[in-house]
């Protein structure tokens, strides 16, 4: 049996662990009702070809034998936690009577001080040794169904594991509550199940086909990572790239390595607001230059040259906040005062813009192109997995 299905151990377990080649009709009326019910916009053929999507991603999942299969990130919960809760909340939409009688385990026996004694202290590492899981496992803390203390530990969020060091009791019976409630909810739904040709093996697997498939998405490169990081496969596929796809996408899309190289810029500062906006208003009663020279005003980014006139700058210029405001500013016109982080104030005019291309081998184009491209290459890698998945399993969408 292969390694993939002891990941996934905990409060539940699966007999058997493959991959769904095919929905029945049975299962696509719950999962359509389900999601009506959530006010998710999708039809019934839509549904039915992401459900088998998600059959695909998880196949991927077991090849690539991922640690995503048990939890998506060490601060969580575990995947098994969250199955369960989409199985309680499918089996609920399903039949909702099995709401109405919520059972409640008995009440624990235990103080905190044993808890965080059995426990002892969270590791700063946030991880177990064997032999403390193997300890825990011998803490049985319900008889029928068995669930001891190692796998309330395996499904718990680093928050929830740090309660139970801390002694949190009530923490403990409301998670030994929860399984006892969810084990007596597959056995009064059973025959309920069986009547709508259901089986509880294939909704774990539709469960987890929901659950898997951002955290897939992202990881085979169609999906972008919130924070930017990238899988070792998307890492791969952009050290694919050779400098040819890079050289072809710079010249196919060289519009978008245009920059603002360099501009005619006057930059009048002062020193309270009241004297700005006075100016301000003449300047646009006359002309900058007029309110210049009649209030012998000089541009500072010429200085120490006194002249009103503008002068070329570019981004890198000694005033760098200012510079960066200019280039950020509309171009030939003036911007009204604005408060400088020094506490002056100033009146910004930029004209004359140059523009530039970036060179193709710079860094700009390098880092624009690998993102593009290996986003193109990770889409029409997913969409061949994909449809060999589909061919292997003789599948037509």
């Amino acid at each position: 049996m292969r390694s993939f299905i002891y990941l996934l151990a905990g409060f539940i377990s699966l007999p058997c662990f493959a991959a769904l080649t095919h929905i029945t009709n049975s299962e696509l009326d719950l999962m359509y009702s389900l999601y009506q019910a959530q006010e998710r916009d999708i039809s019934k053929q839509a549904l039915h070809k992401r459900l088998l999507e998600n059959q695909f991603l998880i196949a991927q999942a077991d090849i690539r034998a991922l640690p995503l299969v048990a939890r998506h990130s060490d601060v969580g919960f575990s995947n098994a936690y969250h199955v369960r809760r989409y199985l309680q909340a499918m089996l609920i939409h399903q039949t909702p009577k099995l709401a109405e009688r919520p059972n409640k385990a008995p009440a624990l026996d235990w103080t905190s001080d044993q808890l965080i004694s059995i426990l002892g202290s969270y590791p700063d590492s946030g991880r177990y040794t064997k032999k403390q899981m193997q300890s825990w496992h011998d803490v049985e803390l319900v008889k029928s169904p068995r669930l001891t203390l190692k796998d309330v530990i395996n499904d718990q969020s680093m928050q929830g594991r740090f309660a139970l060091h801390s002694g949190d009791i009530a923490h403990l019976q409301t998670v030994v509550n929860e399984y006892v409630r969810f084990h007596t909810l597959k056995i009064r739904a059973s025959k309920t199940l069986a009547k709508h040709n259901l089986k509880l093996e294939r909704l774990r697997l539709l469960a987890l086909g929901e659950l898997l498939r951002p955290p897939m998405q992202t990881y085979l490169g169609i999906k972008d990572e919130m924070h930017g990081e990238r899988s070792d496969y998307v890492e791969a596929l952009k050290a694919s790239l050779s400098a040819e796809e890079v050289n072809q996408f710079y010249k196919k899309n060289k519009r978008e390595f245009k920059y603002l190289d360099n501009l005619f810029a006057t930059a009048i500062i002062f020193e309270n607001q009241k004297l700005a906006n006075n100016v301000f208003a003449e300047i646009k009663r006359t002309s900058i230059s007029s309110a210049m020279k009649r209030h012998r005003l000089t541009n500072q980014f010429a200085m120490p040259d006194k002249t009103h006139k503008p002068i070329k700058i570019t981004r890198h210029h000694t005033l760098s906040w200012l510079a960066q405001f200019a280039f950020s500013g509309q171009l030939g016109q003036v911007s009204k005062p604005i408060r400088m982080p020094n506490g002056l104030w100033a009146i910004v005019y930029t004209s004359q813009p140059a523009f530039k291309f970036h060179a193709p081998d710079s860094e700009t184009v390098r880092y624009r192109a690998s993102l593009s491209l290996t986003k193109d290459k990770a889409v029409s890698a997913y969409e061949k997995l994909f449809a060999d998945w589909q061919k292997t399993n003789g599948i037509q969408l």
